[in-house]
């Protein structure tokens, strides 16, 4: 699974187009902002665009995320390790 960083504060956090795919997760300090997430490919898609929908238990992690302002470390919860980044600062459409 790669991770996605998301575009801009201003997008839908649910669309997969607003998150581009990154190498590695970003340098965050934890905040009230969505930075990036960890999450599975959509099945078959050359522009490899996160699998919102289907990635299991990205949701759950996403609302925790933005209730408590941190990125979650890890899920004890099989069948995949998920994690989300959120940020001191907004994102503000840096590819």
């Amino acid at each position: 699974m790669p991770w996605y960083k998301f575009i801009d504060d201003s997008l839908d956090v649910c669309d997969p187009d607003s998150y581009s795919i990154i190498e590695k997760a970003p340098e965050t300090e934890d905040g009230p902002y969505l930075s990036a997430i960890f999450a599975d490919e959509i099945p078959g898609d050359p522009e490899r665009h996160p699998d919102l929908d289907g990635t299991p238990g990205l949701f759950y992690y996403m609302v925790r995320a933005f209730k408590t302002a941190k990125g979650q470390p890890y899920s004890e919860f099989p069948p995949v390790p998920l994690e989300v980044r959120m940020s001191a600062t907004k994102a503000q459409n840096k590819k």
